[in-house]
Parts: C-alpha cells; sequence; structure tokens
C-alpha cells in the first residue's frame, strides 16, 4: 500500500509527527556530537546544527517525493561515525592550523563535499537498478560491520564519559562525571527493557537532566563534565558551493580527494544497506510495500542537499517511523510534519538545547552503541554457549568477528571490502550455478497417495493451487535475491509453495534467514511455505537450526521429499474443502475388489477373508516377507515404502487411502514382497489369502473370475500411475 492511500485526519498527522519527533529528540542530538566530535571542544553546537540540518531538510525532501508507507529520514549513528571518520584525519593537516580560525570551514567543506558524492552514487545506484542491494551483502558480513560500528561509537563516548580534556591521561578522569553518563545509561537501558513500547531515550534524557541539576544543586564543586554550548542562532546556509569556488578550499579538497571519495563510496553503500533494511522492516510493520529504487534515488538527491549545508548523512530512520506511527502519525504528512517540527525546536530551543550535559547525551549514546550490537550475533553466541558448536556456526561467528575487528582497526571500507572477500571466497564454486531448476505445479507431479475417487475428483483441479520450486546449486548471499524474485512472482490463487531443496548443496546464513523471511511474509499473505528434502536429522535442517532459523522443536513445514510435501499439502486442500479423508470407515464390499459383484457373492468372498487391525506405526509386512494373500484397506492409511533408517533416506511407492487392495503382486506371482508396508495411523485391513482365492476358484469359477479381474483393473490403474510418474520426472 503507498503512502497516500493511507490517512487519517489532519490533526492527527500533525500530532502523530510532532510527537515522534520529540522522542527521537535525544538520538538526534547525540547523533550530531557524534557525527563532528573530531572537531574538538567546540564541535559540539556545529554538530548539534548540522543534525537539525538533515533531519529537517533531507526529511522534507524525503517525506515530500518518497514512495514509502512511512517515509521518513535523518541521520543514523553509523553514517555519523562513518563521517567522522572522514574529518577526523583531516583536522591535523598543517593547512588547517595555518588557516586559523577558517581553517574547521576547509574540514567542513570535505566532509560535504563526501556526503554530496554519497548523494551522486546513491543515485548512481538507483539508476542501475541496485535499490535491493541489501540482498547482496552477505549476512555475516552485515552483521560484523555493525557490531564495528557499535564498538567505535562505545569507544568515541568515552572521554565524555570520563569528563577527559583533550591530551589528558584515564587518571584524570571525573567520578561525577562518569556516574551521571552511566546513571543516564542504566535508566536507558532499564525503560527500553522493561517498557519497550515506551519512548526510553527521551525518558532518559529527563532523567539525566534531573540528576545533573539534583547534583549541580547539591555539590556546585562536583564536576560533572560541560554542556553543549551556545547554537547558532539560525540554521546553516547551503555554502559549500561558493567554499569549493575558493582556490584555497578547492586545493585542500583536491588534495585529500582520494579519502573524500573512499568515504563517499562508503557511505552510499552502508546508507543503501540501512535504508533498504529500514525500508523493509516499515514495509513488514505496516504490511505494504515501496520501490526501493525509487526511495534511493530520492535519498540521493536528498543527501546532495544536506551536504550543501555540511550536514550529515541522511537515511531511512526506521526508529522515528515506529515512533510517528506509535503517537498516531500516519503517512507522508505526518513525515512531513515531523521533518518541519525538528526545525521549530532547533529555532525556538536553541537556548535550552545548548544547556544539555555532554555525559548525559554520551551515555544515551552507549544506550545507541549496545542496540547497534546486532542480534542475529547474539542469537548465534547464545547458540554457541548452549553447547551448540558446528562448523557452520563457527564458520559463521568468525567471519562476524573478523570484519568487526577489520572495521575497528583499519576503518569501514577495509572493514566491509575484507568481509565480502572471505564471504566469496568461501562460496566462490558456486558463484555462477544458476539456483531455480524448474517452476510446476502439483498438477504435473502429484503425490504417490492413492485417493478415492471423490477426493481425486477435487484434488485433480486443486493441485494447480501447490507451486512446485526445484532447486539446484547453492542458496547463498548471491543467488537468494534469484530465489526470493522467483517466490514473489507466484501469484495469490497459489495456496502453497513447495521449495524443493534436494538439489541443494549448501545454504550459508543469507539463504537460511531468506528461507525464515520468506515462511513469514508467505504466511501473511495466506499462503504457506514447504520445503521438501528438509528434516531434523539432514544436514540442511540442522544448517537452518545452526543460523538461528526454524527453531521450533517440531517442524510441520519440513518434509523428506518432494513427495511427502505434496501429499501434505493436498490433505490440506481437502481439509480446507470439508471432504478430508478423516477416520473414514468403508466396508469391505464397497472397495475395488469387490466391483461387479452382487450380494451372494460378496457374502462368499468376505467369508473367506479375515480382518486385521494396526496401531500407527504398526508394521503390516516387510520388504522380502512371503506373500501371505492380498490386503482390503477399510480404514485409515497404509504406506508402502523401500529402505530403512530416517525418514530422509527411505523411498516411498504409495500410499493407500481407505477403499484401495495392496500386496496382491507377491500374492499372485508368489515372489516375496517388493517393499514394506506400514500403517500412517490406526488402519483396518481385511485378508484375502491364496488358499481362500482358489477355494472360491474351485467352488464358483465365475466369481474367481470376477475377482481377477478386478485385480487385474487395480494394476492397470497403478502401471498407468506409475508411468505417468515416470514421464514427469524424465520432463
Amino acid at each position: 500500500m503507498s503512502a497516500d492511500r493511507r490517512r487519517a485526519p489532519w490533526p492527527a498527522e500533525i500530532l502523530g509527527g510532532t510527537i515522534g519527533s520529540v522522542v527521537m529528540l535525544a538520538v538526534v542530538v547525540t547523533i550530531g556530537l557524534l557525527g563532528y566530535a573530531p572537531l574538538g571542544e567546540g564541535s559540539a553546537p556545529r554538530g548539534l546544527a548540522a543534525a537539525f540540518v538533515s533531519v529537517t531538510f533531507g526529511g522534507v525532501l524525503f517525506a515530500l517525493f518518497g514512495r514509502g508507507a512511512m517515509p521518513v529520514a535523518g541521520p543514523s549513528s553509523a553514517t555519523a561515525l562513518i563521517f567522522a571518520g572522514v574529518i577526523g584525519p583531516l583536522v591535523h593537516d598543517p593547512a588547517v592550523a595555518a588557516a586559523g580560525a577558517s581553517g574547521i570551514a576547509l574540514v567542513l567543506a570535505a566532509g560535504g563535499s563526501a556526503v554530496v558524492l554519497m548523494g551522486v552514487l546513491q543515485i548512481v545506484f538507483a539508476r542501475l537498478g541496485l535499490g535491493r542491494i541489501a540482498q547482496f551483502v552477505p549476512q555475516p558480513v552485515l552483521a560484523g560491520f555493525m557490531n564495528g560500528v557499535a564498538v567505535l561509537i562505545f569507544l568515541s563516548q568515552l572521554p565524555t564519559l570520563l569528563g577527559l580534556r583533550p591530551g589528558a591521561g584515564l587518571v584524570d578522569f571525573h567520578a561525577g562525571t562518569l556516574a551521571l553518563g552511566l546513571a543516564t545509561a542504566a535508566c536507558t537501558w532499564l525503560i527500553a527493557w522493561r517498557w519497550p513500547q515506551a519512548p526510553a531515550q527521551l525518558i532518559g534524557l529527563a532523567f539525566g537532566l534531573a540528576l545533573y541539576a539534583g547534583l549541580h544543586l547539591s555539590s556546585s564543586a562536583l564536576m560533572l563534565g560541560g554542556s553543549v554550548g551556545p547554537l547558532p542562532s539560525s540554521l546553516p546556509m547551503p555554502e559549500l558551493a561558493w567554499q569549493i569556488a575558493d582556490p584555497a578550499t578547492a586545493a585542500f579538497v583536491w588534495r585529500h580527494s582520494s579519502d573524500v571519495l573512499t568515504a563517499a563510496a562508503v557511505l552510499a553503500l552502508i546508507g543503501a544497506l540501512e535504508s533498504v533494511l529500514s525500508g523493509m522492516a516499515i514495509d513488514q510493520q505496516l504490511d505494504s510495500r515501496h520501490d526501493a529504487g525509487h526511495d534511493l534515488l530520492v535519498l540521493g538527491v536528498s543527501n546532495i542537499v544536506v551536504g550543501l549545508f555540511a550536514g550529515l548523512p541522511v537515511v531511512v530512520l526506521r526508529a522515528r517511523a515506529l515512533a510517528t506511527l506509535r503517537a498516531g502519525g500516519v503517512g507522508r504528512r505526518s513525515a512531513l510534519v515531523g521533518a518541519l517540527a525538528f526545525g521549530a525546536m532547533y529555532l525556538l530551543f536553541a537556548h535550552w538545547l545548548a544547556l544539555l550535559p555532554k555525559a548525559v547525551l554520551a551515555g544515551i549514546m552507549l544506550t545507541v552503541a549496545v542496540a547497534l550490537v546486532d542480534r542475529w550475533t547474539r542469537q548465534l553466541i547464545g547458540q554457541w554457549r548452549s553447547g551448540e558448536r558446528s562448523a557452520d556456526v563457527w564458520e559463521t561467528l568468525a567471519i562476524v568477528a573478523f570484519v568487526c575487528a577489520v572495521t575497528v582497526w583499519r576503518g569501514f571500507a577495509v572493514g566491509v571490502a575484507a568481509g565480502v572477500l572471505v564471504t566469496l571466497v568461501v562460496f566462490v564454486r558456486n558463484m555462477n550455478r544458476s539456483l531455480v531448476r524448474s517452476r510446476r505445479t502439483a498438477a504435473l507431479e502429484a503425490s504417490r497417495r492413492v485417493y478415492p475417487s471423490r477426493q481425486e475428483d477435487f484434488l485433480r483441479e486443486a493441485r494447480v493451487r501447490i507451486a512446485l520450486l526445484e532447486l539446484e546449486g547453492a542458496l547463498f548471499f548471491g543467488s537468494a535475491e534469484r530465489l526470493a524474485r522467483e517466490v514473489d512472482a507466484i501469484g495469490a490463487e497459489a495456496r502453497f509453495v513447495v521449495l524443493d531443496l534436494r538439489g541443494v548443496g549448501t545454504i550459508d546464513a543469507s539463504g537460511a534467514m531468506l528461507l525464515q523471511q520468506m515462511s513469514t511474509s508467505l504466511c501473511r499473505r495466506g499462503q504457506t511455505l514447504m520445503l521438501a528434502g528438509v528434516t531434523a536429522e539432514h544436514p540442511h535442517g540442522r544448517r537452518l537450526r545452526a543460523f538461528g532459523c526454524f527453531r521450533e522443536a517440531r517442524r510441520d513445514d519440513w518434509f523428506a521429499d518432494l513427495d511427502r510435501a505434496v501429499e501434505a499439502a493436498e490433505l490440506q486442500l481437502l481439509s480446507d474443502a470439508g471432504i478430508a479423508l478423516g477416520d473414514t470407515v468403508i466396508a469391505p464390499q464397497d472397495s475395488s475388489l469387490f466391483i461387479g459383484l452382487d450380494t451372494a457373492q460378496c457374502a462368499l468372498v468376505l467369508a473367506q477373508m479375515q480382518p486385521r487391525r494396526l496401531a500407527a506405526g504398526e508394521v503390516l509386512f516387510r520388504e522380502g516377507d512371503a506373500a501371505d494373500g492380498l490386503y482390503v484397506l477399510t480404514r485409515g492409511s497404509i504406506t508402502v515404502v523401500a529402505g530403512s533408517g530416517p525418514q530422509h533416506l527411505r523411498q516411498r511407492f504409495v500410499s493407500f487411502s481407505a477403499g484401495l487392495m495392496l500386496g496382491e503382486t507377491a500374492m499372485l506371482d508368489g515372489g516375496g514382497r517388493s517393499a514394506g508396508a506400514t500403517a500412517d495411523s490406526d488402519a483396518e485391513v481385511f485378508q484375502l489369502t491364496k488358499q481362500g482365492l482358489d477355494r472360491i476358484g474351485r467352488e464358483q469359477p465365475a466369481l474367481a473370475a470376477q475377482l481377477y479381474r478386478n485385480i487385474a483393473v487395480h494394476l492397470s490403474a497403478r502401471l498407468r500411475s506409475a508411468t505417468s510418474l515416470r514421464r514427469q520426472s524424465a520432463g
């Protein structure tokens, strides 16, 4: 559903957008301080101004032209930290010190240029159709990168938390400042844990301010750290264009052009990743779909505009979208009002913002760092600690740790590049293999269960609602997007989507998460995902669970092979139609063996048959047993299988429903049983031995001839079914 179709009254939109912005105030303020921290003691006012420029101008542009259900944008902690990594080294350039008071303008010109180029690259991404670029980044790389960002944010806040001035050692820390910051962080964590729906950062900010005021009044000598400081009386102006026109500024930016270009590329990639993932999360929250390519293009334009103001990079902000939704805002108008509200807060309350204690903001930023720690990584660590230490878990955690360490050690670009390279090496042999081998419906490949005529007549038309996708190769980060497109192309008429994974050689973390997400999204659409070739004992099942997916102990959507998956779908279709097999009891004389017999003849045959009851799982006969007659199934279900051991190692030949006969071949030719037969549920059979059939032949030759004819017709139908299956498997 598009944003324009999600409307609420204007008062509700204004209130929801405004409250959502107030809730996000603490986050925006702390992100501004984070992005401009490398500029030193006087950087806080510039950082706040840059953050409000981004969330106001960038937010307004994205709200006006984005196509998401909730088009909200603003600076994020990850991109702000990357921006800080861009301007940090530039501060130490001798030209900055030589320029005196205007030296910072050189640094901001380079930072603004990086943001402008980031926007240009995002426009290029959008024009090249890379709006879903997040699908091509391996999950372990993305997790390691986000963990690295969390570590860097934590490290960046330590000097402020400890109350250290530039050049001071750890021994010079101030206990009051540290206590204030940690208390603020603890309050924020407690609120987020105890009341997840509450605005934890805003409440934490209020608590920190109250604690700061109380401590300051109780002891004026207590060192609690500094405040943000005076802010500019107005928002910054778009000065980058004429700054670059200055020869000295242009020479400075050109001298650092390689750093600026590298930073722009990393910002464009990470910004696109964060925006696409946030957009997907918002879509799931609102049950909507957005044009990722168009929104990426609008983000690119927004970043070009923001860069002219030396603002921080903007991305799609899921947290702000959720805050606005909880406040009652819906759609584009509330997003626009929220962006304008940020600008109004800056212009009207700049004096109050200047008084915010840095230690309180650093405490809130600690909670942001902890929240950025990848949840999937936490889950994998939990599995490892619980004793699940398979090679898949070790390998995945190793890649996550490697990317995190390289990101902290060498920076964002090197971290992402190294992680992608390592992951590509792991899967290089599977890169060029196609994943989807065939696509068809169960109308061309019915299960091997034989149904009574009423149910079979219904299924003959209904099997087109069972979509079958046969996969081959590797299901990994490079092929997962292809599978997602194939499944998205399946129409709403399909009730079941069956993925045959027997031809899949390996499944990586991205593929596992795709299957998990696909199962959830299809369920939301009223469809059911079934995985064939996957059981708890099968390697695929173990890998999926090793990656933290499909963790439920019992899986009703996993099947040893395609045949059993199709059968489960067929049975569910029958149940939905109200004609399930159930526990129907069919009299022996109503079975296929008794076709064409009158009442007296039926009585003669029944006199030669012995009833036998079977419990679920009980064996009727085993492969190789001597033939002791044929059986007429009157209740329940019996499956004929070959092989033994786990289910995925056994081959099912056919499953019989009530009213059908089995075991006639071995009785006729005198050979041993070619396969075993086991009751699927409580069942009842009537046995006609070879001796009983011979006795009927001596006493009633015409009756015996009719029985043999019925057996022949039954075998002919079985042969036709087997021939059809053979053609389907060959085709």
